[in-house]
């Protein structure tokens, strides 16, 4: 079962395993140049969670992607996203980056730009699935965000709600899973 929910301070190590797990050119993808082990503990250490909204995709207790949404300018914000090689194209990175644009749709952005890398077809093809569109000569893709509403507020908390349930089942339910079901 797939749950997504927000992450906070106590997830830091997660999120830490998370991209220490990522490739050397999944790294440069997702922070746009090599990046050390060092520099992602340093990365993450620094987090101004007043400024970011960060949501995880979870099977049982495994983190598979995040997608970081950060604060630009009261009405830009940019989104970050990275998935687990073995769970790329199946709808998590979209679901991901769909959820990290409403977080800052309700914090006032009207934008939420992802840069990509040039050759990059996975960042532009997710942004103009969500009704974005791409200038290129910058390697941006941006999505228009609609104005914050309470109906878009109160999707965001029964998302979030729906969360916490899916992960007290898995929790209760982890120790009768299958042989093998946490590798699928």
């Amino acid at each position: 079962m797939l749950y997504y929910r927000k992450l906070f301070p106590a997830d830091r190590s997660r999120i830490v395993a998370h991209f220490l797990d990522l490739s050397p050119e999944d790294r440069g993808r997702r922070f746009r140049c090599p990046v050390s082990d060092d520099f992602i503990r340093s990365y993450c250490r620094t987090f101004c969670w007043s400024e970011r909204a960060v949501i995880g995709a979870f099977r049982f207790d495994r983190l598979l992607g995040l997608a970081e949404s950060v604060s630009l300018t009261p009405v830009r914000a940019e989104i970050a996203v990275s998935v687990a090689a073995p769970w790329r194209r199946h709808g998590i990175g979209r679901e991901l980056v769909r959820r990290a644009a409403a977080s800052a749709a309700n914090h006032g952005a009207a934008l939420a730009v992802l840069d990509y890398a040039p050759g990059d077809t996975s960042i532009p093809r997710l942004a103009r699935s969500l009704g974005g569109s791409l200038d290129q000569r910058n390697a941006l893709a941006m999505i228009p965000l609609p104005e914050p509403a309470h109906a878009i507020e109160i999707e965001e908390l029964l998302e979030d709600i729906a969360a916490a349930a899916a992960w007290a089942l898995d929790s209760v339910l982890w120790p009768f899973r299958l042989p093998g079901a946490a590798a699928s």
